[in-house]
């Protein structure tokens, strides 16, 4: 009678692998000094509820975040001297709750010649931005998003001005300097409008010269 092997013995011998030691290497950690220059986008936001019964609007620094400061801002002045915002991006998402017809404008402005007295005068500067919200369907809640910067408003580089660079954490002292204007009116005259603003502002900064120097 033929030997039959036992089939277990197929698996009795196995090889026993080398134990080797693996070394992970550490990243030697560097420092890169500051350049002369950062560019860097700080984002503020905020909401206001309110009620209006006239033409009646806000203003929005473009050159300066002015009262509206996003987070950082201060902070970056501990390494460099001067600031300048190179463009500014607006977003307004409104919504008027009262059922009550409301008409929106955005434009751009200066401080010298900011003195909306109406709805028609901001409506009919260049590149304004007009809605109207009326209660039910698509334009409950109306957008308006824009995209500017000083030298589009003023016509040149604010930071030829000699009279612009930042030496603190504040707005600069340029005589006078660019706005956004966000303007509000009830269609239905001396309506009471409850109105909710979402307001979104994402600053392109740029900081210059080492607070070393």
């Amino acid at each position: 009678m033929p030997h039959r092997k036992n089939q277990n013995n197929r698996f009795s011998l196995r090889k026993k692998a080398k134990s080797t030691t693996v070394t992970i290497p550490r990243n030697r950690i560097t420092y890169k000094l500051p350049g002369d220059q950062f560019h860097v986008a700080l984002k503020w936001s905020g909401t206001y509820n309110f009620t209006v019964n006239a033409f009646s609007n806000q203003i929005f620094p473009v050159a300066t975040p002015g009262i509206n400061l996003p987070k950082y801002w201060a902070e970056f002045f501990g390494i460099y001297k001067y600031c300048y915002l190179e463009a500014v991006n607006f977003s307004f998402q409104v919504t008027e709750t009262n059922s009550r017809p409301l008409r929106v404008v955005l434009a751009e402005s200066n401080t010298q010649d900011v003195t909306p007295t109406n709805f028609l005068e901001l409506s009919e500067t260049p590149r304004a931005v007009q809605k109207i919200i009326i209660a039910g369907g698509n334009q409950s809640v109306v957008h308006l998003n824009k995209k500017t910067s000083a030298k589009a408003i003023m016509g040149h580089n604010l930071e030829n001005d000699e009279a612009w660079w930042n030496t603190v954490a504040a707005g600069p002292t340029a005589p006078i300097t660019p706005i956004m204007v966000l303007a509000y009116e009830p269609i239905v005259p001396l309506s009471v409008c409850s109105v909710s603003i979402l307001v979104s502002v994402v600053y392109h900064l740029k900081y210059f010269t080492l607070n070393h120097l």
